[in-house]
C-alpha cells in the first residue's frame, strides 16, 4: 500500500480510484462536504460494518 506524508494527527494515503467511482462520489457529496470528508466517513462506516460482521463468528 502506498503511503505518503505522516504527521501527529493524520496520514496521507494515495490510492487510484476509477473515474466512474469518482464521478458517482462527486454526485453524492452534500453541500460543503469535501471529498476527504466523504472518503473518511465511508471508510469509518466500512470498518464498523466489518467489525460487526466479525463479532458473531468470534463468539462461537
Amino acid at each position: 500500500m502506498a503511503t505518503g506524508y505522516i504527521n501527529k494527527k493524520s496520514q496521507q494515503i494515495n490510492a487510484r480510484i476509477p473515474h466512474e467511482v469518482v464521478e458517482e462520489m462527486d454526485n453524492c457529496l452534500s453541500e460543503n462536504e469535501t471529498r476527504a470528508k466523504f472518503i473518511i466517513a465511508a471508510v469509518q462506516a466500512e470498518i464498523k460494518r466489518r467489525q460487526k460482521k466479525q463479532i458473531p463468528s468470534s463468539e462461537s
